[in-house]
């Protein structure tokens, strides 16, 4: 990727440079620049159209690296914000995993332990068996 990039830098190097050789004499033009907001006038010394395009793409190209550097510090304190509170969770679940089991009474285990103890106070002869009950249900 490297060689591409440098590839690419010679090659609009070398198309930059053809095309001022190629235009010197119309390039070479000087040029007045003026502004005019309300009562003000903003006149400019006579300047070579030349360096008038030079300027333009330095100033954009300095516009353009420090946009592209404050989304890179804005991408890098989100990235370790978000690696500190992924840390933060891994050890939330590690300390969780490594909390002993409880015997605590559930609402939804404490019925079964009830349904349970119920059906064992019955007697033998008063409570039907549940393989019989699924034997009768069979049938029927």
């Amino acid at each position: 990727m490297r060689y591409l990039k440098v590839l690419l830098l010679t090659l609009f190097f070398f198309v930059s440079m053809v095309f001022f050789i190629q235009n010197n004499e119309m390039l070479s033009n000087e040029l007045v620049l003026k502004l005019e907001l309300f009562n003000l006038n903003f006149v400019s010394h006579e300047l070579p159209f030349y360096l008038i395009v030079l300027v333009s793409f330095v100033v954009g190209s300095v516009f353009s690296m420090s946009y592209f550097l404050a989304e890179k510090l804005r991408l890098s304190h989100e990235l370790k914000s978000s690696k500190a509170k992924l840390a933060a969770l891994e050890q939330e679940v590690t300390s969780l995993r490594n909390l002993p089991l409880e015997e605590e009474a559930y609402p939804s285990s404490a019925s079964k332990a009830e349904t349970a103890a119920s059906t064992a106070s019955y007697s033998d002869d008063s409570a039907p068996s549940y393989p019989e009950k699924k034997r009768e249900e069979g049938v029927a």
